[in-house]
């Protein structure tokens, strides 16, 4: 029955091959259960991880497994191929596939999805040696890793010291803003236990190359800005506007204004790197590497490929311009281009792309929110009990949603966070990152 039935691939585990999979699940759950459609994903991570709670589990609060979805559970209906999509051959409609155990593998389709979304940006000379992302997993896993490492250093320290434990934040948008006012949180919180802390100096520094903070706003969201930008100075942190970073080493930042700043620590936020797969390189993209799409989204000249999420340039409903790279409208995207690729497999008319936008959100610290539903602003707590019920809505499975929502209520009840210890007493002394690494869970403390 498998050689004929009607062969769907999806490329990329993440939002928009997800709500893809949903919709044509719902579509065509009766040709899957009959054999006669076949779903692939084709994807080398296990899990999902909802990059919704990245500061919130880089800072602590939220464990990081309980933001890790396994894609057995999410794609129940789909076979899951290992591996990572290495050519694809339009004329023959085949994805030929590096799989993780070394082998190499052909994967025929009838309609495909391209949502293997982007990577972080590494354009900058030093930034991938020398500063600390968090796109990838294994790259927020190393930024979460040196945080905690710094921070048991100085928590160790005995006598007075004129040091200044310095963290740069390069990139203003909402992933940049929501870091730096997390971690300054973070901070205050661990000075109250640890005297440490509170011995040597510490700041963040925000290099934003824009004129003003949050690019992504429009300018009539002059209040989120506006409370953003108090936020951030009452946590003292410097915003330095209109520099970039031009240059990243092991002890700081180069800028644009021709100054250094020391620090052991540069967080980069600076956008994204689109992947390209070999094979679509005469696709139809734009300046920024995304591919074009109809209103179908499918790809231009290409009806049996469909694209959505950050790989994609997809018009928007009202403006007609790019809509934003952004989870929500990944989600979207994925949605729409499941219901058609479903369409296309029933015969059915597609429908055009429709969606025209929620609003956006980020969080600066418990309580300290600002957001934007259909066009109207919000900030403080209304704005950020509003972004927690939106993130709760959107995760991916609900159970391990509820493992998530017990995270808060740690916080809540004990006022620890489980997610981001120090290590405790003796084992801290003479101790280097690589030993750091190796230390287990049960010598570790939390941070009150």
């Amino acid at each position: 029955m498998e050689n004929n039935a009607r062969q769907i691939v999806l490329i990329g585990g993440g939002y928009a091959s997800i709500w893809a999979y949903r919709s044509i699940r719902d579509e065509l759950l009766t040709e899957l259960t009959a054999g006669r459609i076949k779903i692939r994903v084709i994807c080398p991570e296990d899990f999902h991880f909802f990059h919704g709670w990245t500061a919130e589990s880089l800072c602590g609060i939220i464990n990081d497994e309980n933001r890790m979805s396994p894609l057995a559970q999410i794609f129940k209906h789909a076979e899951i191929i290992k591996g990572k999509a290495s050519h694809i051959d339009t004329g023959s409609r085949i994805v030929y596939v590096n799989l993780n155990d070394g082998d190499n593998r052909a994967v025929p389709y009838d309609e495909l999805l391209l949502g293997m979304g982007s990577s972080d940006n590494t354009n900058i000379e030093g930034l991938a040696e020398y500063a600390y992302q968090i796109k990838s997993h294994n790259a927020f896993l190393r930024t979460k890793l040196r945080i905690r490492f710094l921070l048991n250093e100085v928590a160790g320290m005995e006598a007075a010291s004129s040091e200044t434990l310095r963290f740069v934040v390069a990139g203003s948008g909402f992933t940049g803003v929501e870091i730096a006012g997390n971690l300054a949180e973070m901070l205050q919180l661990a000075r109250k236990q640890y005297p440490g802390l509170n011995k040597i100096n510490t700041s963040i520094i925000l290099v934003n190359s824009r004129k003003e903070i949050l690019p992504g706003l429009s300018s009539g969201m002059k209040r989120m800005r506006s409370y953003a930008e108090k936020i951030l100075r009452k946590y003292g942190i410097e915003i330095i506007n209109e520099t970039k970073i031009t240059r990243v080493t092991n002890q700081g930042a180069y800028l644009s204004d021709g100054s250094f700043i020391e620090s052991r620590m540069v967080i980069s936020t600076v956008g994204q790197s689109r992947i390209q797969l070999s094979g679509t390189g005469k696709m139809k993209r734009d300046i920024e590497n995304r591919i074009l799409t109809n209103n179908f989204l499918q790809a231009i000249d290409h009806e049996n490929i469909w694209v959505a999420g950050d790989a994609a340039n997809v018009n928007h409903p009202v403006s007609g311009n790019a809509c934003p790279s952004n989870a929500l409208w990944a989600i979207k995207q994925g949605e729409y281009a499941g219901r058609n690729i479903a369409r296309s497999v029933l015969s059915k008319p597609l429908k055009p792309f429709a969606y025209k936008g929620l609003g956006q959100c980020a969080s600066l610290g418990i309580g300290k929110g600002i957001g934007e539903l259909y066009g109207i602003q919000c900030t403080g707590w209304t704005a950020w009990i509003t972004r927690w019920f939106f993130f709760q809505y959107f995760m991916p499975l609900k159970k391990l949603a509820w493992f998530e929502i017990g995270d808060w209520l740690q916080l809540l009840f004990t006022r620890s966070r489980k997610g981001f210890q120090l290590i405790a007493g003796d084992n801290r002394e003479n101790c280097s990152e690589g030993q750091f690494r190796a230390l287990g869970t049960n010598q570790f403390i939390y941070l009150n």
